[in-house]
């Protein structure tokens, strides 16, 4: 019998580890499954989003992708009925927005979309400034490819991704064999489904009409939005590199910037960007030059100053919403009528 040598042993665990790690990335799922899996926590509208694009018939003419403001902000069912008051006809608009920054999980959502559905125009939100990082969700969310092969410059959130992937595709397998163990739905229940045109004003439950009053009649309120403005304002920390080094500083947005308008390009679909500044914010994107080069750029300019707008300093209000809807519906009708 030969006896390994001390390197051919570490060798030979190494090439094991590897081949086990290997296997139980490509250990099959459902990926309806993984996108229940965020049931219960702050991404758990992600199951309606797979719901409203794998089985629900109504055709979505308008998708928005962003974050919470997004959602918050451009409420469906009302620039649907602005949409048609206007003379665009039934033109149906989803909300996949969810909270948080980060445009790799925005690339998810969006090939989710596209290799599914014909969409006519597609919305991506940006706010101040591109996200040095990727998104929380990414990790758990993306195809396991996709987390495998993406960019590292300047990704702090993905050697934690990686990590956890094994695990992360053993327990999708798993709960794809046994849902109902895990707390999910093996298969669509019709029931169950929020319905094509979703109220996304419920990213906050909490801000319901009454409380929404009650914040709108503080007297403190104004003082209270600026504080929180002026907080954010110190929160946001300007390019430390030259803009010559923002490939590598923002590589991470950007890559997938990119990537969102070259599948929005080859499925036909329109791109805009749309920003919704914060209470008393600034009046373009730092990265503005770079996103214009890309597709067309649109600020809610007009909604930042009014104190009456805003629930807190990046939410809108019921009045808000209703602004941005006004302002939104004929840019959007515009956009539709361009060229491709």
């Amino acid at each position: 019998m030969t006896r390994l040598s001390a390197r051919g042993f570490l060798a030979l665990t190494g090439a094991t580890l590897l081949a086990a790690f290997a296997a139980v990335l490509v250990l099959p799922h459902d990926p309806y499954i993984r996108y229940q899996s965020f049931k219960g926590g702050l991404f758990d509208r992600l199951d309606w989003i797979y719901e409203r694009i794998h089985f629900d018939d109504t055709p979505i003419d308008i998708a928005l992708i962003g974050s919470s403001r997004t959602g918050r902000g451009v409420v469906p069912t009302l620039l649907e009925a602005e949409l048609d008051r206007r003379g665009a006809g039934d033109l149906r608009v989803a909300n996949f927005s969810m909270p948080a920054a980060g445009m790799d999980v925005r690339l998810v959502k969006a090939r989710e979309l596209l290799e599914t559905r014909d969409v006519r125009l597609m919305v991506i939100s940006v706010v101040e400034a591109l996200p040095r990082d990727g998104h929380q969700a990414f990790g758990d969310l993306a195809p396991a490819g996709e987390v495998l092969t993406a960019p590292w410059l300047v990704n702090r959130r993905l050697p934690a991704s990686l990590a956890r992937l094994p695990y992360r595709q053993m327990e999708l397998s798993l709960a794809t064999l046994v849902p109902g163990a895990f707390g999910y739905r093996g298969a669509f229940d019709p029931a169950d489904y929020a319905g094509a045109t979703v109220d996304t004003r419920v990213f906050n439950p909490d801000w319901t009409p009454e409380v929404e009053a009650a914040i709108q009649a503080d007297p403190g309120h104004p003082e209270a939005l600026a504080e929180e403005s002026a907080m954010r304002k110190r929160q946001i920390r300007p390019p430390l590199l030259p803009d010559s080094l923002a490939w590598i500083e923002f590589g991470v947005s950007r890559h997938y910037i990119r990537e969102i308008a070259a599948l929005a390009e080859a499925r036909g679909t329109r791109l805009v960007f749309l920003n919704l500044p914060f209470y008393q914010g600034y009046d373009a994107p730092v990265d503005r030059a770079f996103l214009e080069g890309i597709a067309p750029l649109w600020i809610a300019e007009t909604l930042k100053d009014d104190p009456s707008h805003y629930n807190d300093a990046a939410h809108g209000s019921r009045k808000g919403a209703e602004l941005i809807t006004a302002w939104l519906a004929p840019k959007l009708i515009a956009r539709l009528e361009d060229a491709p």
